[in-house]
């Protein structure tokens, strides 16, 4: 294996070679005590390790580190420090391992063996399915995929890349949206850091996935994998008018719509999407209600009806459309439950009444039906 060592101190590169040479079969292909000009230098000699002092003279390690991982975003690295408390910068940045001043042979040992560890065995070709209904899911071959990602940051920014797929998103966007009440250097590294940890998820988890860097901007390509949210919108998007022959078509695309673009994940920047695919939804729902009620299949009506009024319990139209076909099959009871949850729900979601044609409808059936 290859190894790159950078340490400021020169009897501490002696020793840490040393201790590597002890242990196995190293090929040492540069021992630095300066950071200059290192980026280049692995790009040349190409090393398969690297371990860096977590600080060089005036140098801060760590942004040191994340400019590395920009460059060389597979080269893992290993932490040198004299300082137990460097450890937590050192795995914000998804550093390979920290190892504190003297090392000890035993524990140089196991951060050789961590090179191996968190790789999960993929076929490369198979077919991923992102799922972005609801929450971020993924399926290989339909088998549900678990997928570690380090930071809840890095999976944050990996869905906003998901969201912008196969388009170019700037640098400075991502710094402005995530890391807008950070200081810029300190942003710079926490943005670098993060993409390390993305990249190595992919290459881990998801390697149909890539993530390239190119003129201040990153993409996300897709490869082979499919995406949730962006099938179920082509094709409802191309759907024929709803007659006989479509409506099953219909309501198969209503029913395979799992929950909201990102809802469970709470991210604001997806909310603008999540309305519209929500719009979507529930723009063919009111169609193919409609459509039910005209040919007479009421149960299905009523099945639909209900399932919108528990995705959307604000919208006064489900409850509406449940009156009336609950007055035409009898269930007098279900009339009276649905007007009376409605009013609860104008009054508490927006301050209102029903509508006044509505009040009138509904004195007027209990009239006649208290009568009756």
């Amino acid at each position: 294996m290859k190894v790159m060592l950078v340490d400021d101190e020169p009897l501490a590169l002696q020793f840490l070679e040393s201790q590597l040479h002890s242990i196995g079969d190293f090929n040492i292909v540069g021992a630095y005590q300066t950071s200059r000009g290192l980026i280049e230098e692995i790009a040349e000699k190409k090393p398969e390790l690297l371990f860096l002092d977590i600080k060089i003279g005036s140098v801060n390690g760590v942004g040191l580190a994340a400019e590395i991982q920009e460059e060389h975003p597979d080269l893992p690295i290993v932490f040198v420090t004299g300082y137990q408390e460097y450890a937590v910068q050192a795995f914000e940045l998804n550093a390979l391992d920290y190892l504190v001043k003297p090392i000890q042979k035993d524990r140089l040992r196991k951060t050789i063996q961590r090179l191996d560890l968190d790789v999960q065995e993929n076929d490369p070709g198979a077919q991923i399915r992102i799922i972005c209904m609801n929450a971020l899911q993924f399926n290989q071959n339909g088998v549900p995929l678990t997928v570690q990602w380090r930071t809840t940051k890095a999976k944050e920014v990996f869905c906003y890349l998901l969201h912008h797929a196969g388009k170019p998103v700037r640098k400075d966007v991502l710094l402005d949206r995530f890391w807008e009440e950070t200081a810029p250097e300190k942003a710079k590294t926490q943005l670098y850091s993060t993409i390390y940890v993305i990249r190595k998820t992919l290459a881990a988890s998801l390697p149909a996935l890539s993530l390239s860097s190119h003129n201040q901007c990153y993409q996300l390509q897709l490869g082979n994998a499919e995406v949730d949210i962006v099938q179920w919108q082509d094709h409802i998007n191309h759907l024929p008018a709803l007659h006989e022959h479509s409506l099953a078509s219909y309501l198969t695309l209503l029913q395979d719509y799992k929950g909201d673009y990102f809802a469970g994940e709470g991210y604001e920047w997806a909310e603008s999407r999540q309305n519209q695919l929500r719009e979507l939804w529930i723009k063919t729902a009111i169609l193919t209600g409609a459509y039910l009620e005209e040919q007479n299949r009421l149960e299905d009506a009523i099945s639909l009806y209900m399932r919108m009024q528990a995705e959307y319990p604000y919208l006064a139209h489900s409850y509406i459309r449940l009156m009336h076909l609950y007055d035409v099959i009898g269930e007098t009871g279900e009339v009276v439950s649905q007007y009376e949850r409605l009013t609860i729900m104008l009054e508490e979601e927006f301050g209102i009444a029903p509508e006044p044609e509505l009040m009138a409808w509904y004195e007027s059936w209990r009239v006649q039906h208290t009568r009756g």
